[in-house]
Parts: structure tokens; C-alpha cells; sequence
């Protein structure tokens, strides 16, 4: 064979790829015209949104800001960011980043959020499928719509009321405790470690027994199936990526495979086991058991007396995995930042110990006791729920992106109409927690604003605070996560000191000086929901006025 004959050979196979190239270039063309028309059009509508570039959109200055920020922080400051930079956009404005991402409405605004979360409810953006489907499958009660939705939030509920997790509490002390000995180790030490480490370990293992009545004993042994969550969580994207190689990661898959294949696995043998002890009349108060016998009181035909119903093991299966992911993942860093923020504000600190002096006592060896025994003395820390409340304003974990319809329009307080068609709305929940326009001395650390009467220029206005969202579609687990938190500052904040050591860290790492956003060194970062950066670097002393060394269990 010749030369000529090789090359005659590979012409059909070259003109094939390079077909492919000019109609995929041509795809590219096209919509990327349609794109940058369709926010021409907002434009002369007078609708609001940043400088926009007639070719490369609003990728510049997007590009400018992710620049500046320090490494992994999460992109729910870029609405904020924008914000700052141009103040007018104080209500919702519109984002054009494709190819990058889809053209995005970002509502800054409680009002606005109110119209499609609460008066309407937009289904859930596709993003939000894709980020969770590892973790938990195809029918999560997060990503599910309509009656299918409504039917099985009714089934789970009864496990997240607030009267029920009142008669968990004593399983929280047990676990909280161990992490009260934890600290008390470090202490001893004089060691810096990372907080959110050990308070992820907590969390996931309080889930456990909320959810499924397991021990996980994360805190002191290695388990399978939380290492498998978490290495999960690691790997899960949002299908909008900076790095187009992340298209193209061969090994996501097989990652995503081999930790599905060992949650699953743990999570049925569990299953199967609480569906044993319910036969059997063992007295139960997980979750689970809870919706198996509301599952089986609206389905008594089809009741099985010898193995659980494979429908509702199916859901329970991709619920429990969920519920261990939300439980753990944003409780743990809402923990970790009212920690932070109390070291920052010794009077909030002074404060909060004094409210639980003169509500759980000063004998600090018999606090869990006391809790244990009445755990409604968790909804006497007014001052404390206050304080969780404003670190969820200044940190809110999450966002509400919701998938924009052809005939829903967003109205301002001006009467402008904002067409959602063929966006992502994007309710920015640190967006509108930051809005000077809804918060006096937003900045500001004030756990007293939710303390003043109505009328107080502090007072929140209505709908601004949403760090588990609102209506319909609002965090199940809230309740749980606030009582998590409150019995988590009962055993530990009277005994220890915290502090951050993200100077020692730095120096340790090779980290340059100046890594913040808004100021603040311990910024969140993208893993899940916004947690604090390099998962807390701190250190733990005895406080002066400790009144016992050791807490009883």
C-alpha cells in the first residue's frame, strides 16, 4: 500500500470529524446569539442587569470577581458581589454567563422570593437533580414535584415535628457528649484541629439515630456508609462548570458507582432490621418507623408481615440518604459559625452563658442530666436562638434555584415584570441576608434584632430570613437542626474557649495573607452547602469560669 493510498483512506474519516466540528461550531454560533439577543431585548425593556457584553455577556466581570476570591469559596457571594459593585441592582437582576451556565434571574429581594417560593412554587431548578442524584438517586423529596411530592412529604413529617424531636433529645445529649469529650481533649492538648471535622462527625451520627435508629459512632471508629456519603458529596457537581474538563471526568462515574453501591448496601441491611424491631413491637422513634406506619396506615391492603413494602423501601432508601446528607452537612456548619462568630463577640458569649446559667443551672456536671430529663428547657434559650439565628443569616448554607416557566413573571416594587422563561431563577439566600435595602447594620452581628418588638427599626422584615427557605417546599429538618445546635452550645459553650487559628494555619500551609471575602477569613467554601474554609482551623482552652471539668451521661 502506498502513501497516497494511506492518505486517500483517512479523507472520508477527515471529512467526517471536521463535519462534526463546523456543525457543532455552528450549534455554538447560533445559540450563543440567541442567548445574548434574548438579554439585548431584556435590556431595552429597561429590565435590570449589570453592563452587559455584546459578545462575551456578563462572563468579564463574573470572571473578575471568582478571580478575586480566595480558593473554593462558594458562588452563592457572587449575587451579593454584584451587588456591592453596582447598588442598584438591590431586588433581582439578570446574569448572562452562558456558555458556563444557563441565563440566570438572581433575586436578591424577600418580596420576589415570596412569588415564586411561597405565593408560587417554581419547580426545582435541573441543576439541583443533577447535583443530588448521586447521593440519593431518582426520588428524593427535594427534587420530586407535584402529588408525588406532596404524598411523601406527608408520610415523612411526622418524624420532623417539633413535638417528636423534643423526645429525641436525650439521643442528642449521649452523642453530644462525646463530642463535649472531644474538645475537652484538645483542650488538654493545646493543639490546633479542625472544628468542623469533628462537628461533621456529630451531626452525621445524631441523624442516625433521628432517622434511622443506628449508631453510626462517627466520632470514634471508621463506618462505611458516612465515609461513602461524604467521599460522594466530594465529587457531586451542579452540572455548571468553570473547568471544561469536569465534563469530560472518566472517573466521576466509577466514583459515583462504587459509593452508591456501598450506601445502599448499608443503609437495606438497616432497613430490614428496623422493620424487624417494628414487628416485633419494639418501642421506636426514628423517622423511618414513623413513616413506615403512616405509609402502611393509608396502604393496609398491600401490608406485608414478612419483609418491608419494595415501595416504600425504595423511597425510604434514597430519603434516609438524603436526610443523613442535609442533616449533617449544613447543621454541622451553622455550628460551627455560631462558634466562630461567639468568639468573635465576647458580650453575645458573656450573654449566652449567662442564659444558661439561669436556665440549666450552674452545675455544669448535671446539664445533660437536666436536659435529658426536660428537654423543653431548650425553648427557655431565647437569647441562644437568637444567636443561631443571626449566624444563619450571616451564613446561609444554601440557595432556592428553581427552573423559570413560559408564563411567570417576577413583579418588583417598582411594577417592572421579569420574565422567568428560559432561566434559572436563582433565589440567593446570602443575597437577600446581606440587602442593606431589608437589613439595618446588615454587616453587623446583632442577635438582638430578633428579640425587639415589632415597630424596632431592628425588627426583620418579613420573609428576609430564610436560611431554610420558606413555603411549601422548606427544609423538613429545620426544627431539628436549631434543637441540634442549642443542645450542641448547652453542653460545651460555658466549658470552652474557641477560637480560630487560621493564622497559625496559614503560616503552616504556605497560604497567602489576605485570603477573605467581605473581611472574613473564615468564608465559606463549596462542599455541599457553604461551610466555613479548611474546615475551621482552631483552638480550644478551658474557660476561666468553668464550675465542673466533666459532664455526666
Amino acid at each position: 500500500m502506498t502513501a497516497f493510498d494511506i492518505t486517500f483512506g483517512q479523507r472520508p474519516l477527515l471529512s467526517t470529524v471536521l463535519s462534526v466540528v463546523v456543525i457543532g461550531v455552528g450549534v455554538f454560533l447560533v445559540k450563543l446569539y440567541r442567548v445574548r439577543t434574548f438579554f439585548r431585548r431584556l435590556q431595552k425593556q429597561g429590565l435590570p442587569m449589570p453592563p452587559h457584553h455584546p459578545l462575551f455577556g456578563h462572563i468579564p466581570l463574573s470572571a473578575s470577581i471568582i478571580g478575586s476570591f480566595p480558593p473554593y469559596a462558594h458562588g452563592n457571594y457572587l449575587p451579593d458581589q454584584i451587588r456591592q459593585r453596582y447598588p442598584h441592582l438591590d431586588s433581582a437582576f439578570y446574569l448572562d454567563t452562558w456558555p458556563f451556565g444557563p441565563p440566570v434571574l438572581a433575586v436578591v429581594s424577600p418580596d420576589m422570593m415570596y412569588q415564586f417560593t411561597q405565593d408560587r412554587n417554581l419547580p426545582k431548578d435541573k441543576g439541583m437533580r443533577h447535583f443530588l442524584k448521586p447521593l440519593t438517586g431518582e426520588q428524593d423529596l427535594v427534587t420530586l414535584e407535584g402529588p408525588i411530592w406532596k404524598r411523601w412529604r406527608a408520610i415523612f413529617n411526622p418524624g420532623f415535628s417539633a413535638n417528636h424531636i423534643m423526645t429525641l433529645v436525650p439521643g442528642m445529649v449521649e452523642d453530644v457528649a462525646v463530642f463535649r469529650d472531644i474538645l475537652q481533649s484538645h483542650a488538654e492538648k493545646g493543639d490546633m484541629f479542625c472544628l468542623e471535622e469533628a462537628s461533621l462527625n456529630l451531626t452525621i451520627d445524631i441523624i442516625g439515630k433521628v432517622v434511622m435508629d443506628h449508631k453510626f459512632n462517627s466520632q470514634t471508629s471508621y463506618n462505611d456508609m458516612t465515609s461513602a456519603l461524604r467521599n460522594q458529596l466530594s465529587w457531586c457537581t451542579y452540572g455548571i462548570e468553570i473547568n471544561p474538563l469536569e465534563y469530560i471526568n472518566v472517573i466521576r462515574p466509577i466514583v459515583h458507582w462504587n459509593n452508591t453501591r456501598r450506601m445502599n448496601r448499608y443503609i437495606s441491611r438497616e432497613l430490614d432490621n428496623r422493620y424487624n424491631s417494628i414487628q416485633e413491637k419494639t418501642k421506636s422513634k426514628s423517622v423511618i418507623d414513623l413513616a413506615l406506619k403512616a405509609y402502611q396506615a393509608e396502604d393496609t391492603a398491600n401490608k406485608s408481615t414478612t419483609t418491608m413494602d419494595a415501595t416504600f423501601k425504595d423511597f425510604a432508601l434514597s430519603q434516609v440518604k438524603l436526610f443523613i446528607f442535609a442533616g449533617h452537612d449544613t447543621t454541622s456548619a451553622g455550628a460551627v459559625f455560631v462558634y466562630h462568630l461567639l468568639s468573635k463577640h465576647p458580650s453575645a458569649l458573656t450573654r449566652v452563658r449567662a442564659e444558661h446559667d439561669s436556665v440549666l443551672g450552674t452545675d455544669l456536671g448535671i446539664t445533660a442530666t437536666r436536659l435529658s430529663e426536660d428537654p423543653h428547657l431548650l425553648n427557655q434559650l431565647h437569647y441562644t436562638l437568637a444567636v443561631i439565628k443571626e449566624a444563619l443569616r450571616l451564613f446561609p448554607a444554601v440557595s432556592a434555584p428553581r427552573g423559570g416557566q413560559p408564563d411567570f413573571f417576577l413583579s418588583d416594587a417598582e411594577g417592572r415584570q421579569y420574565p422567568t422563561e428560559h432561566c434559572l431563577v436563582w433565589g440567593n439566600h446570602f443575597g437577600v441576608h446581606h440587602n442593606p435595602r431589608h437589613w439595618p447594620r446588615v454587616e453587623e452581628f446583632l442577635p438582638e434584632r430578633w428579640l425587639v418588638p415589632e415597630g424596632d427599626p431592628l425588627y426583620p422584615t418579613k420573609n428576609a430570613w430564610r436560611p431554610f427557605e420558606r413555603g411549601p417546599r422548606n427544609c423538613v429538618g429545620q426544627e431539628l437542626a436549631l434543637v441540634e445546635i442549642k443542645v450542641m452550645l448547652a453542653l460545651t459553650i460555658r466549658e470552652f474557649n474557641i477560637t480560630n487559628a487560621y493564622d497559625e494555619w496559614d503560616s503552616l500551609k504556605g497560604n497567602p495573607k489576605g485570603m477573605n471575602v467581605n473581611g472574613e477569613r473564615a468564608y465559606m467554601i463549596i462542599r455541599g452547602g457553604g461551610h466555613p474554609a479548611d474546615f475551621y482551623p482552631c483552638k480550644v482552652t478551658l474557660a476561666t469560669k468553668t464550675k465542673s471539668s466533666k459532664t455526666e451521661t
